[in-house]
């Protein structure tokens, strides 16, 4: 099955109204859609996010190690949630932390391997801000696919911190309402779709460079 025709498959979920046998029933749907991909789960989730149509074979790119890596970590994301127009409320947290994995991938694979730069570590372990720090340094699109990728960062971060403190010094649960994560979803999916597509460009750009 087509990635269009999935798609257009993912709108049509249904079940009974019984939360819990609709929760099987969708569980179920998306199951049988993920094994329509044909394991090209990074292919999908690129497309989706992008809304764009793929150009050129992201698997032959990213070869070996990213290539799998990106894969599991999208395959996460649509487990999670088939389509990012479903992700609503505290979905984006989990789905967050899976999709920078695999982007990150894309980062790495692209300066690594592509423009033949090293990232160097600001600590003492590896840090993914490395690498967004890295791109930030090199200033015009880079920069700013570095800095979206800081901010998606910061905000994962935010989603995991989940306690506060009042003014006595006593630590309460710090809840994150729905509108909050929903708020943050757009933002999270903008900053995402506008750095990957920048980075197909810069791709594309060396390649026509080198033909």
């Amino acid at each position: 099955m087509k990635f269009t025709e999935l798609r257009n498959t993912m709108q049509t979920f249904s079940g009974a109204s019984t939360p819990d046998y609709q929760l099987a029933y969708i569980a179920t749907e998306v199951k049988d859609l993920l094994n329509g991909l044909n394991n090209q789960f990074v292919e999908f989730l690129t497309k989706d996010i992008t809304d764009t149509e793929l150009q050129w074979d992201i698997k032959q790119w990213l070869g070996a190690p990213y290539y799998q890596a990106s894969n599991e970590n999208a395959k996460d994301c649509l487990e999670q949630c088939i389509s990012v127009k479903h992700i609503w409320g505290r979905r984006i947290k989990s789905w967050t932390d899976s999709a920078l994995k695999c982007y990150d991938n894309f980062l790495l694979k692209y300066i690594q391997i592509d423009q033949k730069e090293t990232i160097f570590k600001t600590h003492s372990g590896l840090k993914e801000t490395d690498v967004y720090k890295h791109l930030i340094s090199k200033g015009g699109i880079e920069q700013e696919i570095g800095q979206n990728f800081t901010n998606i960062y910061q905000l994962r971060s935010a989603f995991q911190h989940i306690q506060t403190e009042e003014k006595d010094g006593i630590r309460i649960p710090k809840r994150i309402s729905n509108s909050q994560c929903n708020k943050s979803r757009d933002l999270i999916i903008h900053w995402l779709r506008t750095s990957v597509l920048s980075l197909f460009a810069l791709v594309e750009a060396q390649k026509q460079k080198m033909n």
